[in-house]
């Protein structure tokens, strides 16, 4: 539709309105070629005459204004897109010309005839350097890379410009200490800039109260000289205008400009030409600038999205042309663009038009002669750089500080009042190193404690006997795991491996025997963190603890093995699943209950013996009057995930070793769940003819018994195996829901302990955390997760859903508590027939229903026995999905 609009208008309409959006723009741009020009000569040089003159730098930022804008438009994928002269550049051209004076007169030998030419060469030269540098930067696609400075440090950039360009207009103004309107001109500029940025505040553009302010000011100041009878002559004697002395300069002139002669002079003028080291860190504020401008425009004012990598590489090369022209370089502003866009109506080819007439202007003011410098009075042009550098000032140092923390506050101040009282190069270089120094608190105080529990409460997912489970429960605080997360450097290390120490070395007399570091959700480790677990390995190695790193990534288990930490007590496991299987399988050896290993045996009726001690004769004969024996080697799949199954596989105890395996998600191998040597129906989902949610691995060799037709059970059969399927899903059940427990904890959340170790006064865990944290001393009863409710149930839930601990200096947030009583339950093996370990004789006098009944909700048979059920869960029938 609005295509169409724009095709129905005449070349006629579209010439009008580009003038009519022209005018404004070009007013605010022939004023502030003016006001920067006074900038660009160098101010205070102790009364001595410039190298170039005032008006011949206003003449050639003017032409260079005209040409840069239409070769920059020319180039740019934004038909939208004007330029102006930017205070960045200006800066740099300043240093630039600054530089050339004090190097001239540093060398008292130089003769002063090569002033000129040599500070004309460094014009050029500057410009030059400046569009190469923004070329190269386009075509090495490192617009990127300027994103990853801080961002207070780039609103402390901003923000120091700002001031920098308010400064200069004092400097401007209070310049002629001979005139008698000096302090009545720098009232009038500061009523002009609080004007301009009180407008802006209540929603008034800039490009539009400007130029309105500035005709009415020009109007009444002249109003005002016609009154009295004053004239140029007189205005400049009392200070309202440019001395006119020394300004008249013909328009070609800049092209004339004298240059070294011989190789010889050019070579010595290129050696004084060329930037200062403070120079080039004005051209780091230039490069922002400029990316900055790029990334703006391309996402407000483009009709189509494009690279600005390459929007950086031809507008650098326009640059490169137009300064080389002119002798100033001119960047694009997202301003004017705004007005050229909307005073157009969004019609392209207009906004081509408006370029095209903006550029006439400009070359016809410079074609014209005309001195501009003489009649705009000196408080406009005052106002006008307090204008450009308050609206930088407020956006960068007080708008954007509403949404930055104090740290980033006292970066932007700190640069800001650095350069005020210093220079530009000393405040950027304070506000890098401060923004840096904030970086570093921020990230050593990161969160990289995910959790800290026990063998007790968090096991392996192997199934073991009753006799074994007990020696866990009672032992299993033996083994302590350590999860961390994040990235571990030298901030966070020093925090950690306290903590790891204390943890070795308790107050308390306990100390562990074995030690894991899981690193599952540890994002890397360094040199220097290293460093400190080089030192916590040796603690270990003194105190006989061992000390296992497990889910390490590649990098790290390199950077490991360089420290040579392993062995001596320290080792790496595959997996924290693994690395607990061996040491709960350690302490069962140290405890004379060692796991039997798998029967590897042939015999018919040893393998019969088996399953009927397992399920009992009468259920084990139908059994094997449909199913025959099958033996799998070591990891081979038994079953397979998503599919489903129509035969099951049963791991008959003692002559078989098999585990469960599900897909979370990970890129690396699936989580174990269950391993067990006690037997197992691999799927059970097969007896109810759903998809199986995992896949069965035999770990050893192993022998079952292969039934390839389900709907031949028995009813009781097919009870007894159902029982075991739904006690291996709750076991499963249970261990993925510890393993989500863990998972909880890390960063803002806190640290997930578990019933022992959340008890434990640590000193170190003040460390932790973005939080100011000074005493964990005192600790709230809290509610279990995976367990009965337990401790005051009155504390009130907090906002964030998380149990929160109080301490000393405010609430201490604890991710969860790992209190899983189902993992230390004396229960019984996987069974479906009554369970002597796990059950006790019920009295006769006890109803079977009664309310506060305890049940093993472990062994499925001892409480169907309790229940005295009358009817079997064998009985129960279980139809197949249609579908």
């Amino acid at each position: 539709m609005a295509k169409k609009v724009w095709n129905e208008q005449s070349t006629g309409s579209r010439l009008v309105s580009g003038f009519l959006t022209a005018l404004p723009i070009t007013l605010i741009s022939l004023a502030s070629c003016v006001s920067y020009a006074h900038l660009m000569e160098p101010i205070g040089i102790g009364g001595k005459t410039p190298p170039l003159s005032l008006a011949l730098l206003s003449s050639a930022s003017i032409f260079s204004a005209g040409f840069g804008n239409f070769i920059h438009n020319v180039m740019s994928h934004c038909q939208y897109l004007v330029t102006c002269p930017d205070i960045t550049f200006t800066l740099f051209m300043q240093a630039g010309q600054i530089s050339v004076y004090h190097q001239f007169k540093e060398h008292h030998r130089l003769s002063p005839d090569l002033l000129e030419p040599t500070a004309t060469f460094a014009l050029r030269l500057n410009a030059l350097l400046l569009g190469l540098l923004f070329w190269v930067l386009g075509k090495l696609h490192v617009m990127a890379a300027l994103r990853y400075l801080p961002y207070p440090v780039v609103a402390g950039f901003l923000a120091m410009i700002g001031a920098a360009v308010i400064k200069g207009a004092f400097k401007i103004l209070l310049a002629d200490k001979q005139g008698e309107s000096e302090y009545v001109a720098v009232i009038i500029s500061v009523f002009f800039a609080l004007c301009v940025l009180g407008l802006k505040l209540k929603g008034i553009r800039t490009s539009l109260s400007a130029p309105i302010l500035i005709v009415s000011l020009v109007s009444v100041f002249y109003g005002w000289a016609f009154w009295t009878g004053r004239g140029l002559e007189e205005l400049a004697e009392e200070g309202w205008l440019s001395p006119a002395s020394g300004h008249e300069v013909q328009p070609l002139q800049i092209f004339h400009q004298p240059l070294p002669n011989t190789w010889y002079e050019f070579a010595q003028a290129f050696y004084l030409a060329w930037p200062s080291f403070e120079s080039f860190l004005l051209v780091l504020v230039a490069t922002i600038m400029r990316a900055l401008t790029i990334i703006a425009i391309e996402s407000a004012y483009a009709d189509e999205p494009y690279s600005v990598d390459e929007e950086m590489s031809s507008l650098g090369l326009a640059t490169l042309l137009g300064g080389l022209c002119g002798g100033v370089p001119m960047n694009a502003t997202s301003a004017m663009t705004d007005l050229n866009k909307e005073g157009i109506k969004g019609d392209p080819l207009a906004a081509r038009y408006t370029v095209a007439i903006i550029t006439l202007l400009h070359l016809g003011m410079w074609g014209s002669g005309i001195p501009l410098v003489d009649y705009l009075p000196r408080f406009l042009l005052g106002g006008l750089l307090m204008q450009m550098g308050g609206g930088m000032l407020m956006d960068w140092a007080f708008l954007v500080t509403r949404r930055l923390q104090r740290s980033g506050r006292m970066v932007i101040w700190g640069m800001i009042l650095t350069s005020l009282f210093s220079d530009m190069t000393r405040g950027i270089a304070c506000g890098t190193v401060v923004a840096l120094g904030f970086v570093i608190i921020r990230f050593s105080k990161l969160e990289v404690l995910k959790y800290h529990v026990c063998g007790v409460h968090f096991r392996s997912g192997e199934l073991y006997s009753s006799a074994q489970r007990a020696i866990l429960k009672k032992y299993g605080d033996q083994t302590e795991v350590v999860g961390l997360t994040g990235f571990v450097f030298e901030g966070v290390a020093i925090s950690l491996a306290l903590y790891l120490k204390e943890t070795i070395r308790h107050p308390d007399g306990e100390k562990p025997k074995r030690l894991i570091i899981d690193c599952a959700a540890c994002q890397g480790i360094n040199d220097s963190a290293m460093s400190h677990l080089a030192k916590v390995a040796q603690d270990c190695r003194d105190n006989g603890v061992q000390l296992v790193f497990c889910s390490l990534s590649p990098y790290d288990e390199d950077l490991l093995r360089s420290w040579a930490l392993e062995g001596d007590g320290c080792r790496i496991a595959a997996s924290v699943t693994q690395a607990l299987s061996e040491a709960e399988r350690q302490t069962l050896e140290e405890m004379q209950q060692p796991v039997t290993p798998v029967e590897r045996t042939t015999d018919e009726p040893s393998k019969v013996r088996a399953l009927t001690r397992w399920l009992g004769p009468e259920k084990a004969q139908d059994l094997l009057s449909i199913g025959t024996w099958y033996e799998v080697t070591e990891q081979q799949e038994i079953t397979c995930r998503d599919e489903v199954m129509t035969s099951v596989f049963l791991a008959v105890p003692g002559l078989s070793d098999v585990q469960m395996e599900v897909q979370t998600g990970t890129q690396n191998r699936p989580a174990m769940l269950l391993r067990t040597a006690q037997g197992a129906v691999c799927p059970a989902e097969a007896l109810i003819g759903s998809h199986c949610r995992g896949k069965w691995i035999a770990v050893a060799r192993s022998c079952g018994l292969m039934i390839h037709e389900i709907q031949l059970l028995k009813e009781e059969t097919r009870g007894a195996l159902l029982t075991l399927g739904l006690h291996q899903q709750l076991l499963e059940s249970d261990q993925l829901s510890a393993m989500y427990t863990l998972s909880k904890g890390g960063g803002w959340r806190g640290v997930t302990f578990d019933a022992k170790t959340s008890k434990r006064l640590s000193k170190t865990l003040g460390s932790f955390g973005p939080r100011k944290r000074s005493s964990y001393s005192k600790r709230q009863s809290y509610v279990r997760v995976g367990s009965k409710q337990t401790g005051d149930m009155a504390v009130p839930i907090t906002s964030s859903r998380s149990v929160r601990l109080p301490s000393d200096d405010g609430n201490i947030p604890v991710a969860a508590v790992l209190d899983f009583q189902r993992f230390v339950s004396d229960s019984g093996r996987l069974s479906a027939e009554f369970d002597e370990e796990a059950s006790h004789p019920v009295e006769a006098n006890e109803a079977p229903n009664k309310p506060n009944m305890m049940l093993n909700r472990y062994s499925v048979g001892a409480n169907l026995n309790k229940l005295q059920s009358k009817t079997a869960l064998g009985e129960l029938r279980f139809n197949p999905d249609d579908d």
